[in-house]
């Protein structure tokens, strides 16, 4: 089944999202985008990896939290906040959403149904309901992506996704996929990447979390050579902690010529502590490299998931917590 879906990817950047009230958009200037999980992670994206000509990004917020975030003043005016929960029930992003209410702020919602969509409607706010293909937030970042681009009006940067998306070949990363899980089977997974390509380094760790289920932990460059490499300077007591753990570094040539050597000489260190090191290169530019790197730890996991047994790819534990929590 995931690999059926993995080999469709493609698909989704046929789609043409409608936009209902859309008279209600207008040009702004700042964007928050309030989401958790998989459902903030193609603003993210888009903010990252849309500076290169594609329209404006750099002023997209990102909002992981209950409420709106503080910004300085003035930051504000012209702003719109984007709702973005792939379910429709996540708490945080309604909670955004009745905050912004109260304030009288211009919104926009995304998400494939639920309250938010509710919400939308009864408000009259302008809103894309994506596609219930029965994909996970995690595995529909082209969707994310495409709408988002849309309701911010930036049909440069909506083709530049979409001309991404349909470049890539998701079958490539297959056979690599298959040679990492080998190698990260009964591990824990460490990712690394430059501060620039966090996003990515994030993803991963999402997917490995969800898709595998199993822990993952993800950190960039310099940040974790100041602090968390201090981590596996491990003594006969502590050894036992570190030696399930594997790294995984993203390696970029287009990464500050200092990082690359700080990945270099850090790998360095860690084998030497007895901890395995992968390296992985990102390939491509912008989006491309966006989507690479997707799909490859898509087939990483989707590889770990058949060998530890994992039966779907459901999240079973966040259906529950939210359950306890009343959610």
């Amino acid at each position: 089944m995931m690999e059926d879906t993995l080999s469709r990817f493609g698909e989704q950047f046929d789609w043409q999202p409608a936009v209902e009230y859309s008279e209600a958009l207008s040009a702004y200037k700042h964007y928050i985008v309030c989401g958790m999980g998989g459902s903030h992670l193609g603003a993210w994206l888009i903010k990252r990896y849309g500076q290169s000509g594609h329209g404006t990004t750099s002023n997209i917020f990102i909002h992981r939290d209950y409420g709106l975030p503080e910004l300085p003043a003035g930051a504000m005016e012209d702003t719109l906040v984007i709702l973005s929960s792939y379910s429709g029930t996540t708490e945080e992003v309604l909670d955004s959403a009745r905050v912004a209410l109260e304030k009288g702020l211009p919104m926009a919602a995304i998400s494939t149904g639920g309250k938010l969509i509710e919400f939308a409607r009864e408000q009259a706010i302008p809103h894309i309901v994506i596609p219930d293909t029965g994909l996970a937030p995690r595995m529909a970042v082209g969707f994310s992506m495409i709408g988002l681009a849309r309701l911010m009006g930036q049909t440069e940067l909506e083709n530049a996704i979409r001309i991404a998306g349909k470049a890539v070949d998701p079958m490539a990363g297959r056979e690599e996929g298959k040679r990492l899980a080998d190698i990260l089977l009964a591990r824990i997974p460490l990712i690394y990447s430059s501060g620039a390509n966090i996003p990515l380094a994030y993803m991963w760790k999402i997917k490995f979390n969800e898709t595998a289920k199993i822990p993952a932990f993800c950190n960039a460059l310099p940040e974790m050579c100041h602090n968390e490499l201090c981590g596996f300077d491990t003594v006969e007591s502590t050894e036992s902690i570190s030696e399930r753990m594997v790294a995984v570094f993203l390696t970029d040539e287009n990464d500050h010529e200092r990082n690359q050597t700080r990945m270099q000489v850090a790998g360095e260190i860690l084998a030497e502590h007895r901890i395995p090191v992968e390296r992985v290169v990102l390939r491509g530019e912008g989006f491309e490299k966006v989507f690479a790197s997707a799909l490859l730890a898509d087939w990483v996991t989707l590889e770990l998931a058949r060998s530890y047994g994992v039966p779907n790819a459901e999240t079973p534990l966040i259906a529950d917590f939210k359950k306890r929590i009343g959610q």
